[in-house]
């Protein structure tokens, strides 16, 4: 059994993640589907999956929009707008374009995939601005420094918990233990960046 997974989806549009992810990679230059989902692993890791019946239907919705536009490319590479024999090419239109900008600099729903989306958005932080750089980097501190307090104060909770017994009390303040000396190295690192790019 695979442990693969796929992000959420959110609602009848794509995830962002993925609508990032796609719009991302052809600002860099016209993709075959294939060549997306085999850079999308490299990105998230082994343990994430683009399948094909997310992929397609997300690439389908996006030229219905007019974000992005395909042709198709034959034997000799060269492309043409006409439909026929040979592998489908995509780029970005001009809305497209925008679009992509628009979700980089989005702070995002706070969901239990936004790391995965903070992880988009850094490889694609060659195609943005400094200031743009520094505003996700900003946000993504943020987010982790939501998550710090949440469990900080719910080890204060915990402590003051008449109902937690003694030999259960540690065990619980070691998990939140774990999630907050995870979350300062996050932050050290955020704010190494942050300076280095200040």
């Amino acid at each position: 059994m695979s442990n693969a997974r796929e992000p959420r989806a959110s609602g009848r549009n794509a995830n962002p993640v993925y609508e990032l992810f796609v719009l991302g990679e052809l600002m860099r230059g016209p993709q075959h589907g294939y060549k997306l989902q085999m850079i999308m692993q490299r990105i998230l890791g082994p343990f994430h999956r683009l399948s094909w019946g997310t992929l397609y239907p997300l690439i389908r919705r996006l030229e219905q929009q007019g974000l992005i536009t395909s042709t198709v490319e034959t034997e000799a590479g060269e492309h043409t707008g006409e439909r026929g024999q040979g592998r489908k090419v995509y780029s970005p239109t001009p809305a497209g374009r925008d679009r992509f900008f628009a979700l980089m600099l989005e702070p995002g729903e706070y969901t239990p995939d936004y790391p995965d989306l903070f992880t988009m958005k850094l490889s694609k932080f060659p195609l943005v601005t400094v200031e743009q750089r520094l505003l996700i980097l900003q946000q993504y501190r943020a987010y982790l420094s939501t998550l710090r307090e949440h469990y900080a104060s719910g080890s204060q909770q915990v402590t003051k918990h008449p109902g937690i017994g003694k030999d259960e009390m540690p065990y619980i303040l070691q998990i939140a233990d774990h999630h907050i000396r995870k979350f300062d190295a996050e932050l050290a690192w955020l704010d190494d960046m942050i300076t280095h790019l200040s």
